[in-house]
């Protein structure tokens, strides 16, 4: 079986590194076993921490995809912000929440951007609306990437449905 490959943005913070490796677990959990997270770019100091504080490894490295490789993009839509080869790559996902620019595919996909703070809180929707059970590491690993991605709720893109989020994952995850 081909393999999916999953990644974010070329300069990834951690909700780009982090929801990568959630839909990773997320796709793997409803019998899709042959994806795997990737990262475009270098992991910053404050994504390291996350990895490190949740005992996670780094995704690999992609340099590019190759004509009709299989991928799932997550927290971003752009083609100038993704892997190099993109525009000939069979794009099966999306999940994001910034604006859809100059985007357009060779097939149909499963395509899911809502107007919230983070990709995380998206993807801790689709858990729940797939009855998947969040483990405390991977809830600890949205709640990390919310708290980011909304400047600990200060940004103007933080919604109400991101501080929930949040809140609940905090809590399956056991931190303050």
């Amino acid at each position: 079986m081909e393999n999916i490959f999953i990644f974010g943005h070329q300069n990834p913070d951690t909700d780009s590194i982090v929801s990568a490796l959630i839909l990773e677990k997320m796709e793997k959990e409803m019998g899709q076993n042959n994806v795997k997270a990737y990262r475009l770019g270098k992991i910053n100091k404050e994504t390291e921490y996350v990895l490190k504080h949740f005992d996670i490894a780094a995704p690999e490295l992609l340099e590019e995809v190759k004509e009709w490789q299989k991928v799932m993009m997550v927290d971003h839509n752009e083609f100038n912000q993704s892997a190099d080869g993109i525009e000939k790559a069979r794009i099966k996902m999306v999940v994001d929440h910034h604006r859809l620019a100059n985007f357009q595919t060779s097939e149909p996909l499963f395509y899911r951007a809502e107007p919230v703070g983070c990709t995380g809180t998206i993807l801790y929707k689709m858990y729940k609306e797939n009855g998947i059970e969040i483990e405390p590491t991977m809830a600890g690993l949205m709640a990390s990437a919310i708290i980011s991605d909304s400047l600990l709720f200060k940004s103007p893109t933080c919604t109400p449905e991101d501080e929930k989020a949040c809140r609940e994952l905090a809590e399956i995850a056991g931190l303050d």
